[in-house]
């Protein structure tokens, strides 16, 4: 008789908890692993959606015809161009605020690690509008 009501206790306490899961479930079905943040302090959403419409434009590829002036461009911008990651754009701004503006392609290919090949991969989407500084 023990066992017969150890197994009854049991079936009840899974059937209560199996109930308890159900009414604290929530209403909207969410995905597993769907987290929700609650921010207390949140930022104006007029400069929010500023931020997101500069992060969009600058994470997408460039578009055809669409070039990027190495002459003025930042880091962020200088990256959506191919094969170049964040580290070489770095080393091309800190080339051009050390030297000046390139100017073109010859120029360009004065920053360490631009060969020829990439100049010719890069041709048809940069472009120059600075002028080369004379040569001391």
């Amino acid at each position: 008789m023990d066992d017969r009501r150890a197994a009854l206790l049991l079936a009840l306490l899974a059937l209560a908890g199996a109930g308890a899961r159900l009414a604290l479930a929530p209403t909207t079905p969410a995905a597993p692993g769907d987290v929700r943040l609650v921010a207390l302090d949140t930022p104006p959403l007029r400069g929010l959606n500023a931020t997101a419409r500069t992060a969009a434009r600058l994470a997408r590829p460039l578009l055809p015809g669409e070039r990027v002036d190495l002459d003025r461009a930042d880091v962020t911008e200088i990256t959506r161009l191919p094969r170049i990651g964040p580290a070489f754009a770095h080393r091309i701004v800190a080339w051009r605020e050390q030297h000046g503006a390139f100017g073109g392609l010859v120029r360009f290919d004065s920053v360490p690690g631009v060969g020829p090949k990439l100049v010719e991969s890069l041709r048809p989407y940069v472009m120059f509008s600075g002028v080369i500084p004379p040569a001391p």
